[in-house]
């Protein structure tokens, strides 16, 4: 059986001068499984940061035992970082926490220490009592297996497919659920935006609205100052300009007294010539 354990009698020969309690065996096994699911150790600490030339080992770094009640160790698997925490609760009962960095997802598992160690000496089996169901412990609720790390992964690229593909649609040409009833305000600073828009829902086009049109979205007219329908500041200061349209005498109505600012002709423009005259 100690075949099934392969790596175990190594690990402990080189720790063996460092083991002080039953405790430090139990961290000495949760690691050495680790690393015979992929993990690989970085060092102790809780440091977040993660670059690709760090290097891992499968042997427990110097002082891993040093850090009090409480033991943090990092490791990686497949590019991504994990924190082990180990802390010693009272009734000699030792939590293993183990943190997935990458969105913070915490699992976790505890042993009554003196039900779990039978030695501090020889083959997995001569240090655990019933070691595979201590391993299969482990395995279940503290490590996070291969398939689900995959399963993760694969979640967090459809995710970031998705937020890159509503970067691709955030533009006017963007065609997504739209309330047709809803409008944009035509003013005489957006035009041709229309022309962006496919379907349309932007209105307009490139027909610049009449000087005398009042603005369309319930936008005020700002006033037009030039006779002839001239924004401000189509013509520069102090400039000759003889306007081509006579100001209006009704400030409802257009240029001349003619029809009203935005509307239809009405009845009072003057009638083709012989409108009287029965044989015409």
């Amino acid at each position: 059986m100690d075949g099934d354990y392969f790596g175990w009698n190594l690990l402990l020969r080189t720790i063996a001068h460092d083991v002080q309690s039953d405790f430090d065996i139990l961290v000495a096994v949760v690691h050495w499984y680790m690393t015979r699911k992929g993990f690989s150790c970085l060092g102790i600490g809780c440091d977040n940061i993660y670059v690709d030339t760090d290097k891992g080992s499968e042997l427990l770094p110097d002082d891993w035992n040093a850090q009090g009640d409480v033991y943090r160790l990092r490791y990686v698997r497949d590019g991504e970082l994990f924190i082990l925490t180990a802390v010693k609760k009272e009734e000699m009962v030792a939590l293993f926490n183990l943190i997935i960095m990458k969105n913070m997802d915490v699992k976790n598992v505890e042993f009554k220490v003196e039900d779990t160690v039978r030695g501090r000496t020889g083959s997995l089996t001569e240090v655990l009592n019933d070691a595979p169901n201590v391993l299969k412990k482990i395995d279940e609720k503290l490590l996070i297996s291969q398939a689900e790390q995959d399963s993760w992964k694969a979640k967090e690229k459809a995710r970031r497919e998705r937020h890159d593909l509503d970067d691709e649609q955030s533009s006017p040409l963007e065609v997504r659920g739209f309330d047709v009833h809803r409008r944009f305000p035509e003013n005489p600073f957006s035009v041709g935006r229309g022309d962006l828009d496919p379907l349309g829902r932007l209105g307009g086009g490139m027909l610049f609205p009449s000087p005398d049109m009042p603005f369309a979205g319930g936008i005020p007219d700002p006033g037009f100052g030039i006779p002839g329908g001239l924004p401000r500041g189509a013509v520069p200061p102090g400039a000759r300009f003889d306007p081509f349209a006579p100001q209006p005498t009704n400030p409802l109505r257009g240029p001349g007294g003619g029809r009203p600012r935005g509307g239809s002709p009405d009845n009072d423009h003057f009638p083709p010539p012989g409108y009287n005259d029965m044989f015409m």
